[in-house]
């Protein structure tokens, strides 16, 4: 029995501290996303898309200490409110999740966006 057990922790440890590799058989990070150059396959990396009424939806603890540097991108910033931690979302654009900011509340601060503050 402690032999079979052994067998498969051994047997498993790579996979444990494996690195993700997308298109690619040697990823060079933890999430190695390797493009497939030709010219009918679209690349890119989407984040996930929300409007702010979506985010507004969410309330403002659903997001803390461990969500600290998420990005999202708010493709509508018209519904929802301006409250709390969407207070500085006021247009189209990507948004990152500063979890300290705020007396450690959180707030949504742009990364790159559309606005005209």
């Amino acid at each position: 029995m402690k032999k079979l057990i052994s067998l498969i922790l051994i047997g498993t440890s790579p996979i444990l501290f494996a690195q993700v590799g997308i298109n690619t058989a040697n990823p060079k990070a933890t999430l190695d996303v390797t493009a497939k150059k030709d010219s009918t396959t679209v690349e890119g990396l989407l984040p996930p898309r929300l409007t702010r009424a979506e985010l507004t939806e969410k309330g403002n603890t659903l997001y803390g200490a461990e969500q600290d540097g998420a990005i999202i991108y708010i493709n509508d910033a018209s519904g929802g409110d301006a409250q709390s931690q969407r207070q500085f979302i006021e247009g189209k654009g990507l948004y990152i999740f500063d979890a300290e900011a705020e007396n450690n509340e959180g707030r949504w601060m742009c990364l790159f966006c559309y606005a005209f503050i």
